[in-house]
């Protein structure tokens, strides 16, 4: 059974200096110490009974040495909660008590607490708001000068002050929204796990955290149009394709152009799929001459049929896809987790469709929500249902 004790070790300068308040674990015949933040006079400590005394000194100071002695009650509590559930773990070292030890201090500050929380959400399959917390964190904190600071110093007065800040560098309001409301949210986590005290104050009270309505980007028949005639071919000798003698790597960049086309296309003619829908379309999901799937937002039922220009996009990549389970190449790895091979092809095919724009003369944004709401506007023009022939609620 490891055990814990307190020591003073004194002051190495001449005259009457606080000394500083250490304690040691013992386990195994192992030893570790460590020094804590509470500095004590010789008289305010005893040396027997290894507890703090409330000398006659200032109110000041026996404010301070409740404080401590609060402390040190709490680092008992605390050992004694870590002792106990390594004992029912089976064998440990004092390594081991310390380290987890460690590591409920290092809980107390932003960037170790928000990093706890992420792998917790990770285990659970969330690592979409793992990633937004730790975004927030490292924006809070380079705000902070690069330094982390500690959760108890998230008031009010500091993240208006941060919100201040990304509005002077002239991010938009649902940027800040995003930071304010994932840092809210790691906020109300430290109060939970009793990492911070609730005050009753809410410092995100005054920092907007809405969300503000965006206009939705879509392209005209005519630039649908314009973009699929865009020729990629190689050795088109156009100014858009690939010109004959051109190098290697030229080729792999209009091959991989032509295949975002392609994607594009699928999705607005399969009546605005989004793009994380069709990564992870499997062959499955093609039952004769219909697909039916289940949207990843909403878990919704979809099907809808497969038409020729539908089907011609399909074939086109049925020899990259052939030992695969999914239609489309984005989810190559079996050896890379799911969720970042559809991240880095998200990152991939916008890139593409930026150049493909460019290429094709087309001045607004284009991405791969576009090819989403240039369906809902056509089918809108033309008054068809915006939602597709089936959809229904994941049983």
């Amino acid at each position: 059974m490891a055990t814990l004790t307190f020591y003073l070790r004194a002051s190495s300068r001449i005259g009457c200096h606080a000394g500083t308040l250490c304690f040691r674990i013992i386990h195994a015949r192992r030893v570790l110490s460590h020094s804590t933040n509470i500095r004590l006079y010789c008289r305010e400590w005893d040396s027997t009974s290894r507890r703090i005394v409330l000398s006659d000194s200032s109110e000041e100071r026996i404010t301070y040495l409740n404080k401590a002695e609060q402390q040190q009650q709490n680092i008992e509590q605390s050992f004694a909660h870590i002792i106990h559930n390594l004992e029912e773990s089976g064998r440990y070292r004092v390594e081991d008590i310390m380290g987890r030890y460690r590591l409920r201090l290092d809980s107390h500050w932003l960037y170790h607490f928000t990093g706890q929380q992420s792998h917790t959400l990770i285990a659970s399959g969330r690592e979409r708001t793992a990633r937004a917390y730790r975004t927030a964190a490292r924006g809070l904190i380079a705000f902070n000068a690069g330094r982390d600071l500690p959760l108890k110093h998230l008031n009010s007065c500091l993240i208006k002050d941060f919100e201040n800040d990304m509005k002077h560098k002239g991010k938009t309001l649902n940027t800040i929204s995003f930071y304010m409301r994932n840092l809210r949210a790691i906020y109300n986590k430290a109060i939970a796990c009793k990492r911070i005290a609730d005050t009753g104050q809410n410092p995100f009270s005054d920092v907007y955290t809405g969300v503000q309505k965006t206009r939705k980007r879509s392209l005209t028949m005519d630039q649908l149009k314009t973009l699929n005639d865009l020729d990629l071919s190689l050795g088109s000798g156009t100014t858009a394709g690939a010109k004959e003698g051109s190098s290697v790597r030229d080729q792999e960049i209009f091959r991989g152009l032509d295949a975002a086309r392609r994607l594009f296309l699928f999705c607005f003619h399969a009546r605005g799929m989004s793009f994380v829908d069709l990564a992870y379309l499997r062959k499955e999901n093609i039952q004769g001459k219909r697909i039916r799937y289940y949207r990843k937002k909403t878990g919704g039922l979809i099907e809808l049929k497969i038409t020729p220009v539908m089907q011609e996009i399909i074939h086109s990549f049925s020899l990259q896809t052939r030992d695969s389970l999914y239609i489309f190449p984005i989810l190559v790895s079996p050896h890379k987790p799911l969720r970042l091979q559809y991240e880095s092809g998200l990152r991939l095919q916008n890139n593409r469709l930026k150049r493909l724009a460019r290429l094709a003369g087309i001045h607004s944004a284009v991405s791969t929500h576009v090819s989403r709401h240039s369906w809902a506007s056509a089918a809108k023009k033309e008054n068809l249902p915006v939602i597709p022939v089936r959809s229904m609620p994941r049983r």
